[in-house]
């Protein structure tokens, strides 16, 4: 490992320890989960190349499926936020937009 490979893992290391790993989800146990009105679950059928991949990764860098693809999909889901404000999607709809911004709309 170079030098600065090192300091990079010490450092990134040293954050995950201040912002602290774990969410409330991953302290409760799974009867718990499964029984919150705060939790859904999140099913969705994968290939077996991309369910190997996944666990692959996930075993490789010692994270929880559940935390790895919670962080993807609030990845995926700002990004898509910045992109649909970008193009304006309710440029021609603004009576959406004001549904989703929970503005009442007048007819």
């Amino acid at each position: 490992m170079k030098f600065n490979q090192y300091i990079q893992f010490r450092a990134l290391n040293m954050k995950a320890r201040v912002d602290g790993d774990n969410t409330i989800v991953d302290l409760m146990g799974e009867k718990e989960i499964s029984s919150s009105p705060h939790i859904k679950t999140v099913c969705a059928p994968i290939s077996i190349d991309l369910f190997n991949r996944l666990s692959d990764t996930l075993n490789l860098l010692d994270i929880s499926k559940r935390s790895f693809i919670e962080a993807a999909i609030t990845h995926a889901l700002n990004e898509a936020d910045l992109i649909m404000a970008e193009v304006d999607i309710f440029e021609n709809h603004p009576s959406e937009q004001q549904l989703r911004d929970g503005e009442q709309v007048n007819a």
